[in-house]
């Protein structure tokens, strides 16, 4: 999923994120997510420094 765009649109109030991403069978998929509506992602697990 790519963020095309993240800020104000013409036609609804508030803050939104227009996003991109291509279907399981290759069909170019759009949806609007209102901002007040996300989380922040959540760390599953990191590397440290040495990379491992």
């Amino acid at each position: 999923m790519t963020v095309t765009w993240s800020g104000p649109v013409l036609f609804a109030a508030g803050n939104w994120l227009i996003c991109q991403w291509f279907s399981d069978t290759g069909e170019l998929m759009q949806e609007m997510f209102p901002e007040e509506t996300l989380e922040p992602a959540r760390a599953t697990s990191r590397l440290s420094s040495t990379g491992q």
